[in-house]
């Protein structure tokens, strides 16, 4: 577990024997290790005063970091001599629980910060996974397979906002320098009129990254699946379709 510089610990060991609680050692030690650093101190080790086998230490790191404890007697009548220690952290970081009303973020400011991290309207529209979408410079004009036939599923007057990165056969990322992307949504395959057709964001096209938005008045739409796709145009004139599947529009019961 990672903890913080001036958090006190309390590592509790139970040592038995024959599976029995052991009471009475006198000769526990302990080391307190930093994952990645070594043996950081050798607290005095206590026990319990109500026995039953337990025995425990405190250390209050100088650092962050992740922080385990290892018990050892010379005893040999315990079942096992090293053991790792059970940590037990104190209150820091809880009592923030009592803060004052005033201090406590409002339902407007809760609404706020959470409409600029994940979009307006349900959650389920921002998270959404990120699309990696394959494609080889010498099968340009094939279909690719996996993620490239995901769904892309909403809930019906929900924003989206979703990153889409274009990738080679060697997951590489595909440079989109001077790409042009349109996603286009239809009614029905056979038919050349659309009921969204918007043009991607390609924001990062060193990395093959480009972006899809969608509206809540763009989603705005019959709950259904809707045939989609994405097709890009690259400078020397190239087209890729690097996406075909199908935008679902799900029923929100609270609109």
């Amino acid at each position: 577990m990672i903890y913080k510089a001036g958090e006190t610990i309390t590592f509790v060991a139970f040592y038995t024997a024959s599976g029995e609680a052991k009471q009475g050692l006198a000769d526990v030690s302990a080391e307190v290790h930093e994952i990645g650093v070594g043996v950081v101190d050798t607290p005095t080790v206590s026990e319990d005063p109500d026995g039953n086998g337990f025995y425990y230490c405190t250390y209050t790191p100088t650092s962050d970091g992740a922080y385990v404890c290892i018990f050892k007697t010379a005893d040999a009548t315990v079942d096992q001599k090293h053991i790792a220690g059970i940590a037990f952290r104190g209150v820091a970081g809880v009592n923030n629980l009592d803060a004052a009303i005033s201090s406590r973020p409002t339902a407007s400011e809760i609404d706020i910060e959470l409409s600029s991290q994940h979009g307006i309207g349900s959650w389920q529209a921002y998270s959404v996974d990120a699309l990696l979408l394959r494609i080889s410079d010498d099968e340009l004009n094939a279909l690719l397979d996996g993620q490239s036939k995901k769904v892309i599923s909403i809930y019906r007057e929900d924003s989206l906002n979703l990153d889409i990165t274009i990738l080679d056969a060697d997951e590489n990322p595909i440079d989109l320098t001077g790409v042009t992307a349109i996603f286009t949504a239809r009614e029905q395959e056979d038919t050349i009129d659309y009921i969204i057709q918007k043009a991607l964001d390609v924001y990062d096209p060193a990395n093959g990254k480009m972006k899809l938005n969608l509206t809540s008045s763009e989603t705005q739409l019959e709950p259904k699946s809707y045939p989609a796709d994405i097709e890009i145009t690259f400078p020397d004139g190239r087209v890729k379709t690097v996406w075909k599947s199908l935008l679902e529009i799900k029923w929100d019961v609270g609109r």
